[in-house]
């Protein structure tokens, strides 16, 4: 195991380097040695469950196999974890920009310890080196390192390395928002005068409208204040208000300020009235003051009427939660908790009795330290918090951050009359806060749009099934969303005939394993009423309903639902759960898109994992690491994607194919691809039918997932050309050879890419091959060696036809597919001439000419046909004297 140390009472500059080490040294884990400052403490009560955090009592040093200091070489600063130094054979690498003259007092494997602003400096240009892509919460962790030890660039330690890796950081996304929530300003005393002034005044010009908070201030100075928007800054941290407008009236003008921590707001618009701009959250504006009885007061009722018209509907733990609740009983052990949590993904749990009723919570770190002492036997009573802080589906977003930041608390039960009907947990609250959250009118042009949009991709039937689905979720208090590739190709602009519907709904209480029917169902029935001529067929554990018309068109529905993979490449186990975890389950963010068919959030985008970004900047990337080996056919599908839509993979998600690639080599060679077989084969079909065929396997073999089919499979340019030979061959001769069909021919490549191999047939029966093929696959080392032996340019025509006449037309295109030249020469002269020849008589001329019908036909016309082939016959007259003499009567 890699552990990676930040010194006590870490600062940002730790956290943020400790936060980077672990994207360079994947599957480490970090330990804070003892205590944090109040900054980060706060930040890591929202932040804690993204980063690797693991507590120090729960590691066994026995396992430790590297350690990993940040902004440290001191042990006196690592607490406890000094002791770990000593340890043997373990590697000990250095990370810190302060550098000393005094010598380490253990010996260090690397040492990286250079005059920077920044450890985060250090570490940045490592990852820019090896071209890691990074989350935007691990952007952010990084991003609050350097400007805080860097003071924002303007310490007097700050170098140019420091500029440019936060230049690069930018690049990878910066929310500045968040990061401007944890900075700090200085201020000169006259602002801090003013500050104080402020703080005392604006508790009584503060109300709350629809749960904001919103604060007006206005002061009046006789000279120009420098630096006030830095005291507008230094507020927005110090007070709990959404939105902050500072009036202040200086010399002859008015400065308008204003902050707010949510979009609504459209403060550049604002201030635009004024003559002004800035952005969404943060903009000023400046008044020529030409009157002194200026109406100062109407400017501000004017001010807050807009922000009023601004403000949306209160974000309540209703619209976060998720559900269903995964609960357990006191009773069940440590062990069964962990399985549960492994299964569904869950940072914690809910203990209710057999009255179903809350009882406790407890977490993935409460488990962590029962496990690390060996009490997986034990009760999950003995370890639960019996202190359980509940909300109601009402409770506003501000008040649940505050519980969450007072309390430290990562999971809310959400209680409805003593019924748990959901969760709100850290990632949703994060979820929502690091997501644009456009203003109203905004919002109606949106789905003005996608409404024309659709109507245009959608033929009417369908159209007109989606409104009618759309009514009975309203009139069923449900959640209607088109989801993954069907929104990925409607926001390309691309044609598309497949719709995938996806039904949530507030799911009832899950205690004892089972499953209610989904809502998926209950929507089909209802449609099926409103359309009785459909036929209904529900395909069992995944809860999805398809709807049949007589004509032929159908459509498919399903309940929201998330999947658990027990083992690599197998069969997903499901349960039902919500939207979020049901677009977690897909493979890459752009088809973890979901588009509200109905309520008052119609034609809203939910984009929980930044597939409306990769969109833009036309990038393939996965939703997490063990994606592939979860189902290492998404590997085909990443190539499929990046090659039909000219996008690119990005370097994080190959390095997991190509991982994921090595791991599961030889699965489907012991019996454990039973499931994926099917999915294998029906991959390739896409990729060897498609256009870019050529391109998609190249790109294959780079990331290995060709070893799928053969641990030896590589893809060459011979090899290429061989393929692209079969296909032309087989789709021209398709014309005049009925056998061939061409519905086929990525089957035809496929076999030829497997012919090399002793277990071609075995692995064509695994892939689920038709008996054609086969047969074709028994034959063929047996018949290309026969044929590539036999046949040579100098060999009759005759010869030819006769060494072919009983052979599948397939199977000699295939042959012809990796002949020499030459070879190739002569078979493409019997598949366009010498098979296809017309005789100058048959039996009927035969009988004409007074031979009685016999089985002496049959050797008449091979002679003839040979001369003939041979170019010694060529008209009637030739065949009837040939026959005569040959034949007498």
């Amino acid at each position: 195991m890699d552990i990676i140390l930040c010194h006590a009472t870490a600062d940002f500059d730790t956290l943020g380097a400790a936060v980077g080490a672990a994207c360079l040294y994947q599957g480490a884990r970090i330990v804070l040695t003892g205590g944090m400052q109040m900054p980060v403490r706060e930040f890591l009560s929202l932040h804690r469950d993204e980063y690797p955090l693991i507590e120090m009592r729960s590691v066994h040093p026995e396992v430790i196999r590297r350690l990993i200091l940040v902004d440290t070489q001191f042990p006196s600063y690592l607490g406890n974890a000094a002791k770990w130094l000593e340890l043997p054979n373990v590697e000990i690498h250095v990370y810190d920009h302060h550098p000393t003259n005094i010598k380490p007092t253990f010996q260090p494997t690397l040492w990286c310890v250079e005059a920077v602003g920044s450890t985060c400096t250090l570490i940045i240009e490592r990852l820019q080196a090896q071209a890691i892509a990074l989350t935007p919460f691990e952007v952010t962790a990084l991003a609050l390192g350097l400007h805080v030890d860097t003071g924002s660039l303007t310490f007097e330690h700050t170098t140019a390395r420091d500029a440019i890796a936060l230049a690069w950081l930018m690049q990878q996304g910066v929310n500045l928002r968040v990061l401007s929530t944890y900075i700090d300003y200085a201020m000169s005393p006259p602002m801090q005068e003013v500050l104080s002034r402020a703080l005392a005044e604006l508790p009584a010009h503060t109300e709350t409208i629809e749960g904001y908070r919103i604060a007006f201030w206005s002061l009046h100075y006789e000279q120009f204040l420098m630096g006030l928007s830095n005291v507008v800054e230094h507020l927005m941290e110090l007070i709990e208000v959404d939105v902050l407008m500072v009036v202040a009236w200086q010399v002859d003008r008015i400065s308008l300020i204003g902050r707010s921590r949510h979009e609504f707001a459209q403060l550049h618009t604002l201030m635009q009235r004024y003559g002004g701009g800035g952005h969404a959250w943060a903009a000023s504006a400046s008044l020529k003051v030409v009157d002194e009885n200026f109406d100062l007061v109407g400017l501000i009722a004017d001010i807050k009427q807009i922000l009023r018209d601004r403000l949306p509907k209160i974000v309540t733990a209703a619209a976060l939660m998720s559900s269903p609740v995964r609960t357990i009983r006191p009773e069940a052990t440590i062990d069964d908790a962990q399985r549960v949590l492994l299964r569904y993904g869950h940072s914690g749990l809910s203990v209710v009795n057999e009255q179903d009723q809350l009882v406790g919570v407890i977490s993935r770190r409460d488990l962590d330290i029962a496990l690390h002492h060996g009490f997986g036997h034990a009760p999950v009573k003995g370890y639960m918090a019996t202190t359980v802080r509940a909300i109601a589906p009402d409770t506003a977003l501000s008040e649940i951050q505050d519980l969450m930041l007072k309390w430290d608390i990562g999971r809310l039960p959400v209680v409805d009359h003593d019924n748990l009907v959901g969760i709100v947990t850290r990632t949703d609250v994060l979820r929502y806060l690091h997501r644009l959250t456009p203003e109203p009118q905004q919002i109606a042009q949106v789905r003005d749009r996608l409404q024309v949009q659709l109507q245009k991709l959608l033929t009417p039937r369908y159209w007109d099934i989606l409104q009618q689905a759309a009514k009975v979720a309203d009139a069923l208090n449900l959640q209607l969303y088109l989801v993954g590739g069907t929104v990925r190709d409607f926001l390309l602009n691309l044609a598309t005939d497949d719709l995938d519907l996806v039904v949530d709904g507030n799911h009832p209480l899950v205690t004892d394993g089972t499953e209610p029917e989904g809502w998926g169902v209950k929507l089909a029935r209802s449609l099926q009423a409103i359309y009785p001529d459909t036929k209904l067929e529900i395909h069992g554990k995944f809860q999805t309903a398809a709807l049949t018309w007589a004509d032929g068109l159908w459509i498919d529905i399903a309940t929201a639902r998330t999947e658990f993979y027990p083992y690599p490449a197998a069969l997903p186990e499901v349960a039902a759960s919500s939207i979020q975890q049901d677009l977690y389950r897909r493979d890459f963010t752009i088809n973890a898109l979901a588009l509200q068919l109905n309520g008052a959030q119609a034609g809203q985008i939910l984009d929980f994992f930044g597939g409306l970004e990769d969109l833009e900047h036309r990038t393939i990337r996965v939703l997490h690491p063990n994606s592939f080996i979860e189902d290492p056919t998404r590997i085909i599908r990443a190539v499929r994607f990046a090659v039909r839509l000219d996008f690119q993979i990005d370097p994080r998600t190959r390095e997991y194919a190509q991982a994921a690639s090595h791991l599961v080599q030889g699965y489907s060679s012991k019996g454990i691809w039973s499931y994926q077989n099917t999915r294998l084969k029906q991959e390739f079909h896409y990729v060897l039918t498609a256009n870019y065929w050529v391109q998609a396997l190249y790109q294959l073999n780079e990331l290995g997932a060709l070893h799928y089919l053969h641990p030896s499979l590589t893809i060459t340019p011979k090899l290429i050309q061989q393929l692209q030979r079969v296909g032309a061959w087989l789709y021209h001769f398709a014309r005049f050879y009925p056998e061939i069909d061409r519905h086929h021919l990525w089957q035809v490549r496929l076999e030829l890419m497997l012919t090399p191999f002793p277990d071609a047939v075995e692995i064509a029966e695994r892939l689920h091959f038709n008996q054609v093929g086969l047969r074709r696959l028994a034959n063929f080392s047996t018949l290309s060696d026969r044929l590539l032996l036999a046949i040579t340019p100098e060999l009759a025509a005759s010869e030819v036809v006769r060494l072919l006449e009983h052979q599948s037309i397939v199977e000699i295109i295939m042959v012809a597919a990796i002949a020499p030249s030459p070879i190739r020469k002569v078979l493409y002269r019997y598949f366009r001439d010498w098979n296809l020849m017309k005789m100058p008589l048959g039996g009927a001329e035969l009988k004409l000419m007074g031979y009685k019908p016999s089985k002496q036909y049959q050797v008449m016309l091979g002679a003839l046909r040979d001369r003939v082939l041979d170019g010694e016959i060529g008209t009637l007259a030739e065949a009837e004297a040939f026959i005569k003499q040959q034949f007498p009567l």
